[in-house]
């Protein structure tokens, strides 16, 4: 009775150190996705804070499909010569999570394609080294190639069939009435309508998971921001975007398609389409918040508009009580899928205010500055929070799917 008593114990005893999965009930399908900030080969051939509280994070999580978005697609040379490896970086972070049941698929974004080498022959590797963005590329963004690319670790229950990437189509040749000459760069060059609709790149995969076979489609958009160039393409630029795949997704849009000699799906045709698609569905000045609103028309999406707060998923680096927060990450779906579960992962702040008076140290104590007492304050968090704003700047969104009969 009495090793009855301690067996059961013991038991007991390891299933409170198990880690609790955020999305356990049985579904078809568990996707999750998060876009992790500046994921490169560096952190990722590291033990960085970084990626200790990612691994935390994602370990949280069962997922059949985990998109991850701003990873470095490793080529050999690239920042410089310490680099050899090519398309590793998603079986690395495969590596990291303990995950051995996955496969990845990861192709290279049109991200730093045009960025400018030193005259060492290297690449700039950091956005805060003096003069870097003067090397940057001017069309896509990235001060070298690959660098903000997008990819999927999918589980071995899917069949991979057939990957399918679009980074070379041409903005005009997909709307052909598309004004990018009124454009500029950073530096105020006049742009052409040779370059790309993408910055990143389109994925299709094609899996099969019992008999079953469906589209993940992987998409990152550029920001729809100016970033102070008053006659940035990045407004329009993200709203065709988003125009192509909803034309991808449904076959129809709201302007006139351009020979592309790419077909879109139909309607016949089940998919996931996941990503940061980088504007607010509620924003109402945003051309490509406007084509959001008509895609939720068309397809299923993770969390419903109609609800008075869908939460944020994007976050500023500041620990100040007011931080610009922003939904820009979304997981759509066609119509033969149907919520079981859905979230984004954003544990409490946990937020005590220490004062400004004197500095503050300690494990959980962060600093902010306060603009109307024109001071440096602190405060203490949850150790989640902190975790989770140590990871990157977005939070993970997860959807669990069944089908419908």
């Amino acid at each position: 009775m009495k090793y009855t008593l301690l067996l059961l114990l013991i038991l007991l005893s390891s299933c409170a150190l198990t880690p609790k999965k955020l999305n356990p009930e049985k579904s078809f399908l568990k996707i999750v996705h998060y876009n992790i900030k500046e994921l490169n080969t560096v952190k990722l051939n590291s033990e960085s804070k970084q990626l200790a509280s990612v691994r935390a994070i994602l370990n949280r999580f069962d997922s059949d499909i985990l998109s991850i978005n701003e990873i470095q697609y490793d080529l050999p040379n690239i920042p410089n010569d310490n680099f050899q490896t090519e398309g590793k970086n998603l079986d690395t972070l495969a590596l990291k999570l303990g995950r051995k049941d996955i496969s990845s698929v990861l192709r290279p974004a049109n991200t730093g394609k045009n960025a400018r080498k030193r005259k060492n022959g290297t690449y700039h590797s950091n956005f805060s080294a003096k003069n870097s963005r003067k090397f940057a590329d001017p069309v896509n963004f990235g001060i070298f190639p690959a660098q903000y690319s997008t990819g999927a670790l999918i589980s071995n229950k899917l069949k991979i069939l057939n990957v399918k990437t679009i980074n070379e189509l041409k903005w005009k040749q997909f709307n052909p009435k598309a004004k990018i000459t009124r454009f500029t760069d950073a530096s105020g060059k006049k742009l052409t309508n040779k370059m790309e609709l993408f910055d990143k790149n389109f994925t299709d995969i094609l899996v099969e998971k019992d008999s079953i076979k469906f589209h993940i489609i992987l998409l990152h958009t550029v920001p729809a921001f100016h970033f102070g160039n008053k006659k940035s393409p990045n407004y329009e630029r993200n709203a065709d975007q988003l125009r192509f795949l909803e034309w991808y997704l449904t076959g129809s849009t709201n302007i006139k398609v351009g020979k592309t000699n790419i077909t879109p799906l139909t309607s016949k045709d089940l998919f996931i389409a996941i990503g940061d698609w980088n504007t607010e569905l509620s924003n109402t000045k945003n051309p490509g918040s406007e084509v959001l609103r008509s895609l939720e028309k068309k397809v299923t999406f993770w969390l419903d508009s109609s609800l008075a707060e869908i939460g944020h998923t994007n976050e500023s680096g500041s620990f100040a009580p007011r931080k610009l927060q922003l939904q820009l990450d979304y997981i759509a779906f066609s119509r033969h899928f149907k919520i079981r579960s859905a979230g984004i992962y954003h544990p409490k702040e946990g937020r005590r205010e220490l004062g400004c008076l004197e500095k503050k140290e300690g494990r959980d104590i962060r600093s902010y500055f306060d603009r109307k007492q024109g001071r440096t304050c602190y405060a203490t968090f949850s150790k989640d929070y902190l975790e989770l704003k140590e990871a990157s700047d977005h939070f993970p969104i997860w959807v669990n799917l069944g089908l419908i009969d």
